[in-house]
């Protein structure tokens, strides 16, 4: 009989839209460092000497794992690579950050969907390498959903807080920069629109400081990116409420495209800045297709 607790994993995952199949995809990842990351016992071998070699847990192989540690009587009865994990190793810890302010709701999807989505795929990833992972929501200032996690069986309570979120506020990347003390080294995704002023430079260069390597995913609409707009209209900012009074023509939807490509710049450039991974997406990508551009990024591998 499955509990109370698992029925509710199983449902968020749904919402997320995080399938069997999608699941299977991200089962043959994990996640890179570019720098070792001092933390509890978990996958990554530690450079530093003595410590307990005491076993863990299990895991499937992955390219670029070290083959001493398959356990081959385990291949000899499944024909499947299972690397055995040992408590003498350290762990990444995956912090996701939310941009959970009321502009993340807009689009067909909506944004903040997206978001949730690729949070869950890639927090799937960290907890089945028995890295750890938690989830951090931020708008007007951030609040931490889950503590750190470890292992696959905590998976559906990090679904059960990403599914839960809802657009609301506005955004300030400060909320970040003040929070990041209370994180543990390891890597930081922000899930992000990027449309706030100022940026997440302060922000960025504090994750930095607390020995965290940034990442930054941006997500639009794909009525941001592409917008079917026309005539007399009256636009009213999501976050502010403020209204403008404008006559949209060929004209105006050319200086916004011009105007939305110096912005990805700018966000590309600051990533490039802090040493950070970029990835754009739009909201109408589907989940292995994003997952696929965090790969090629090297978010994940």
């Amino acid at each position: 009989m499955t509990s109370p607790a698992a029925s509710a994993g199983i449902a968020a995952a749904r919402a997320l839209g995080l399938t069997p199949e999608v699941l299977s995809l991200l089962d043959r990842m994990t996640l890179p460092s570019r720098r070792p990351v001092l933390g509890d016992a978990g996958q990554r071998r530690s450079r530093r000497t003595g410590g307990s070699v005491e076993f863990a847990d299990f895991r499937a192989y992955v390219p670029g794992d070290d083959f001493r540690r398959v356990d081959w009587n385990a291949y000899a009865r499944h024909e499947r690579l299972i690397v055995r994990l040992h408590s003498a190793d350290e762990d990444v810890t995956l912090t996701l950050w939310l941009d959970t302010s009321a502009s993340m709701s807009y689009g067909d999807p909506p944004k903040l969907h997206a978001a949730v989505s690729l949070a869950g795929a890639l927090a799937y990833v960290a907890l089945g390498a028995y890295d750890r992972a938690c989830v951090a929501s931020f708008a007007s200032a951030a609040t931490m959903l889950t503590p750190r996690l470890r292992g696959r069986s905590a998976t559906h309570r990090l679904w059960v807080a990403l599914a839960g979120l809802h657009g609301n506020g506005s955004t300030d990347f400060g909320a970040i920069g003040r929070a990041s003390t209370r994180t543990a080294p390891g890597i930081a995704v922000i899930i992000s629109d990027f449309l706030s002023h100022p940026g997440p430079d302060a922000a960025l260069a504090a994750l930095r400081g607390a020995g965290q390597e940034p990442v930054l995913v941006r997500v639009l609409s794909r009525q941001e990116v592409e917008p079917d707009l026309r005539g007399d209209l009256r636009l009213v900012d999501a976050e502010t409420r403020a209204a403008v009074e404008v006559t949209v023509t060929p004209s105006t939807i050319a200086a916004y495209t011009r105007r939305l490509a110096d912005r990805t710049d700018a966000v590309r450039s600051l990533a490039a800045r802090h040493r950070a991974r970029f990835v754009d997406l739009v909201s109408d990508t589907d989940i292995v297709a994003a997952v696929r551009a965090c790969r090629a990024a090297g978010v994940v591998r």
